[in-house]
């Protein structure tokens, strides 16, 4: 006869998440490091950036992520602040991730370095699919007007009301009052263009080596904005080259690919959220394919050859994070 769990095991089982994720949430989920997660708990994993002997997994994604809260924090707040480095951060141990960022930036108003936190969630795996929820210096308390979320769930925005999918590629940009091309200065001025662009490669597909993506060069930019009551969104369509491999179409760095790029800005709740997809031919719906093919084992031996990585440093298990 099955008598079930034990009464003391099975409080066990409850209270010891549940006093995890109590002093997660405590922490706002950014300084766990004296917090350790109870046997069967899936919880948060810490990586000290700043540690040389880590090799954290998603590199250039977490960078990626970093800059982009530093973007979405200065486009709120009218601010010009710099990324610097990586302190550290936490993830959930999830496919579809969520990332609480410590990192450095320079604030050229002040010449100083800024402590600065970032929370990202990732909306969906394989394609650009993200929303920024914390974008605060660490000093500033949680502003009253915006909401931060220590575990946001899939689709608290407002913009699923508005969003009405994928946008095809227009066959030409001749509305003016439509679309805005970008001139090169605006182009070159403006790096949150590049961001938008290697978050929308690298989320497709995690496997596009970095010195590829470092090679992108931006050929157009034109801009459709629509502003809603409280939602603002903008596409920006983006001609690019620069990608020796591709999936789709002819492999050269001389073929220029397009790639959507909607950013919605909700002003009530501060929640930014960029979603990516690619268009190859004119009026062609976006597509939501991998743009870099697999390579074979020939091409990654070479790749391995003229761009060497050091070996991973395997994480350091919470337990064990005070000992390093």
């Amino acid at each position: 006869m099955f008598s079930g769990i034990p009464v003391q095991d099975s409080q066990h089982f409850i209270i010891g998440p549940m006093n995890y994720w109590d002093q997660v949430r405590e922490s706002g989920g950014f300084d766990i490091e004296h917090i350790t997660a109870p046997q069967n708990t899936c919880g948060l994993m810490p990586y000290d950036c700043e540690n040389e002997r880590i090799r954290y997994p998603n590199r250039v994604l977490v960078n990626l992520y970093a800059r982009l809260g530093l973007h979405r924090y200065n486009l709120f707040e009218g601010t010009n602040l710099e990324f610097h480095h990586l302190k550290k951060f936490n993830t959930s141990m999830t496919l579809i991730s969520s990332y609480r960022i410590t990192l450095v930036a320079y604030d050229p108003a002040t010449n100083s370095l800024v402590t600065f936190l970032v929370g990202v969630s990732e909306q969906i795996y394989g394609r650009l699919n993200l929303m920024v929820f914390i974008a605060r210096p660490q000093a500033n308390s949680p502003s009253p007007l915006f909401k931060e979320a220590v575990w946001p769930q899939l689709g608290i925005t407002n913009d699923a009301y508005y969003d009405k999918g994928s946008p095809f590629w227009p066959t030409d940009f001749d509305d003016t009052e439509r679309f805005y091309l970008l001139k090169d200065p605006e182009i070159q001025g403006n790096d949150w263009i590049r961001l938008y662009l290697e978050l929308a490669l690298c989320s497709n597909d995690r496997n596009i080596p970095e010195w590829h993506v470092s090679q992108l060069q931006i050929v157009r930019v034109a801009v459709e904005t629509i502003q809603y009551v409280v939602v603002s969104n903008v596409n920006f369509y983006i001609t690019f080259k620069g990608l020796p491999v591709a999936q789709v179409g002819e492999d050269g760095e001389h073929v220029e690919r397009r790639v959507i790029v909607r950013r919605f800005m909700d002003l009530s709740t501060g929640y930014f959220t960029l979603k990516g997809g690619f268009g190859f031919s004119v009026g062609e719906v976006a597509s939501e394919g991998p743009m870099t093919r697999l390579r074979n084992m020939e091409e990654i031996r070479a790749d391995l050859r003229l761009h060497p990585t050091t070996r991973p440093c395997p994480a350091i298990p919470i337990a064990d994070w005070w000992k390093s």
